[in-house]
């Protein structure tokens, strides 16, 4: 089993031929959004094998703290186990780590990965706002889809760029597709389920 769960929801990643003194176990840390979007070639699609190497290189020195030396000695086997299990629990919305998905008529979620902002307020819970028209409209001429999503963000949620860029990649994942069905579903999406005889 490589894959575990360790405190606090940090990942361990547990190696076959990777040594550091007498254990075999990589600690993965959840990924910013700004770190995240700072991988090489995450916004491409199709990548050469070149260039899908140099980002799951970044992705195991980012997400974990192995040095650069360390990589260097690292075996093929542990590489790809490694890299895949740093993408898969990175891409995992954090509703599904909790095991508590996030429903459609939630109109406030609880972080699994607080932070700090600039303020040194901490940000733990993210309360849901309805946009406007208006909103739809300013969105609407918006073409850079990071900046789309920001401004999305900003109007639903009350976060500023530096804060989406502080938040952990899974609370993002988990949160995005309720940002987004608030300017594309429409009201009855969001009305509580009655039971009707």
């Amino acid at each position: 089993m490589p894959f575990l769960l360790g405190a606090n929801m940090k990942k361990v990643s547990n190696l076959p031929f990777f040594k550091r003194g007498e254990s075999n176990d990589v600690a993965i840390e959840p990924l910013s959004v700004e770190t995240f979007r700072g991988l090489p070639f995450v916004n491409e699609d199709d990548l050469s094998a070149t260039q899908y190497f140099e980002q799951r290189k970044a992705m195991i020195l980012a997400a974990t703290n192995i040095t650069p030396e360390e990589f260097e000695t690292f075996t093929v086997p542990d590489f790809n186990t490694l890299a895949h299990d740093i993408q898969t629990y990175i891409l995992t919305p954090s509703d599904e780590l909790k095991g508590q998905p996030l429903d459609n008529r939630d109109f406030v979620f609880t972080l699994l990965f607080p932070f700090d902002n600039d303020l040194a307020e901490t940000i733990d819970t993210i309360n849901f706002e309805v946009p406007k028209v208006a909103h739809s409209q300013a969105l609407a001429a918006i073409d850079d889809d990071f900046e789309r999503e920001d401004f999305m963000f900003r109007v639903v949620c009350h976060l500023e760029k530096v804060d989406i860029n502080q938040m952990k990649l899974n609370d993002y994942l988990c949160i995005k597709p309720k940002v987004g069905d608030f300017f594309l579903q429409s009201g009855d999406y969001f009305r509580p389920m009655t039971l009707k005889a």
